[in-house]
């Protein structure tokens, strides 16, 4: 199961969430009380809004814990609205793609799980897409 938090409040560094607390996301990662494994280190990710209308977004495919660009981006990023995830890859590829946050335009977001059976309903989907 990954693990994720959100906030939205009075701006505050990353880090405060992130990385600094002992509770924090990235102290979570190493050992996961609940869940069906141990670690959340099949890659991590960052959504963050600034001053511009669009996201910030850093995704790795590291566990959270050796990436120290991390680290140093927690603790210069200030922020009033953020994601942050953890992954633990029960199904699908470790790969950037599947590291949340997503992204698209001003909208980012994070879900836990998957969608079954997918590749049925995946033609489908992709004719309600534009180019």
């Amino acid at each position: 199961m990954c693990r994720w938090a959100a906030y939205r409040g009075t701006p505050l560094f990353l880090e405060d969430v992130v990385t600094a607390p002992s509770h924090s996301l990235i102290a979570q990662s190493h050992a996961a009380t609940h869940g069906l494994t141990a670690t959340n280190g099949d890659g991590f990710g960052l959504a963050w809004y600034g001053e511009r209308g669009d996201p910030g977004l850093y995704r790795d495919i590291l566990p959270a814990w050796s990436d120290c660009n991390l680290r140093s981006l927690a603790h210069q990023i200030r922020s009033g609205l953020f994601l942050a995830h953890v992954r633990a890859s029960t199904t699908g590829a470790t790969a950037r793609s599947n590291c949340h946050p997503f992204a698209h335009a001003r909208w980012t977001f994070m879900h836990n799980g998957l969608v079954g059976d997918f590749d049925r309903l995946e033609r489908r989907l992709e004719g309600h897409l534009s180019n």
